[in-house]
């Protein structure tokens, strides 16, 4: 079905996402993976593309307020989330909190104002983002739609977002489950530690490395580093299986002729270390040691392992499920591995 023109202008507003498509009540869905590709990626995959993962919506303001109308839709089987529980959305004038709200179940209207800076100084404490450029920052999970909009306003210019961008893959604790906004991932903080930008691709329960999904991201222009989680969501595999998933999954990476770095994690301390469950430490032991060969295995220097396992190494920072970290613990995780990043200059 052709686009409008309404369509078309959403789409340059959005960033984190590859697609939209109307949905048959005047809203937008939002993908972050092409509708064409979803049939070779699993269920999850199908469900989980439609949640922001810290996806946002960027514009100019002109001078006037501006509105926009977001519809929270309902998660009636999902594990971490009700009705009661908090969806937040953060509004950002450049690298500057301006509000935080929470979102109903159904439909929210967000009115944010201009931010005046007759004196510069917010453009001169930018860091990231230009000043005039207003951000919505939307949750981490639960399905967001974009209803309409009102007032005047533009798409980014260049110039406005960061020179460099981080692409992360990976599991719900990529895309941030327990994150309480988008800026908190663990991929939103390494962006923010490395002044970059970045785009989320975490999918709870869907980290199952297709190469499909692989050969689309290397395909992607727009991203200059990649951090590739691998492992939790395949622990139903052997280790003969895993490797060999790994193996095609690093595959089209390692033949990318632009060479862009890729840096393999592997597994937080899963739920099965924690509770002595019967083979869980010597299978993750296994797992973790497989992306480590397999990633040298590529013989590429822009591919590497980044220590992931040993970030986390205290129950304090899980939450009760002992396998998705809590909400102060991303903080953790995203300065560790920035930290790591920025010792191999980047």
């Amino acid at each position: 079905m052709e686009k409008t023109p309404e369509q078309r202008f959403l789409e340059k507003l959005l960033h984190g996402f590859a697609e939209t498509a109307a949905d048959g009540t005047g809203a937008f869905r939002l993908y972050r993976v092409p509708q064409e590709l979803l049939p070779k990626l699993g269920p999850r995959v199908n469900r989980r593309c439609c949640h922001p993962a810290g996806g946002e919506i960027r514009f100019r303001m002109k001078g006037a307020p501006v509105r926009f109308t977001l519809r929270r839709i309902p998660e009636p089987d999902h594990p971490l989330f009700t009705p009661q529980s908090a969806v937040t959305v953060g509004i950002f004038h450049g690298d500057l909190q301006y509000d935080w709200l929470a979102l109903q179940e159904g439909d929210n209207t967000i009115g944010i104002k201009p931010l005046p800076d007759p004196t510069g100084a917010r453009s001169r404490l930018r860091r990231r983002f230009a000043a005039e450029l207003t951000r919505i920052v939307l949750p981490p999970f639960v399905e967001v739609r974009v209803v309409n909009w009102e007032g005047e306003m533009e798409p980014p210019r260049p110039g406005d977002e960061p020179a460099k961008r981080l692409l992360a893959y990976g599991s719900s604790i990529t895309q941030g489950a327990y994150a309480l906004l988008g800026t908190e991932t663990y991929p939103a903080v390494i962006a923010r530690e490395l002044g970059a930008d970045h785009c989320n691709l975490g999918f709870g329960g869907g980290a199952k490395l297709e190469p499909e999904l692989a050969e689309w991201i290397v395909s992607r222009s727009d991203w200059h580093f990649a951090t590739l989680e691998m492992g939790v969501n395949v622990m139903d595999l052997t280790p003969e299986e895993f490797r060999e998933r790994v193996r095609n999954f690093l595959a089209p990476f390692a033949a990318d002729l632009r060479a862009r770095p890729v840096f393999s994690l592997d597994m937080l301390p899963t739920s099965g270390e924690w509770i002595g469950r019967e083979g869980a430490r010597e299978k993750a032991a296994a797992f973790r040691r497989i992306v480590r060969e397999e990633t040298a295995a590529t013989d590429k220097p822009f591919m590497k392992t980044l220590e992931y396992v040993s970030l986390l190494s205290d129950p304090s920072w899980y939450s009760t499920d002992l396998l998705h970290p809590a909400a102060h613990a991303f903080e953790t995780i995203g300065r560790g591995l920035a930290q790591q990043l920025r010792s191999l200059g980047y």
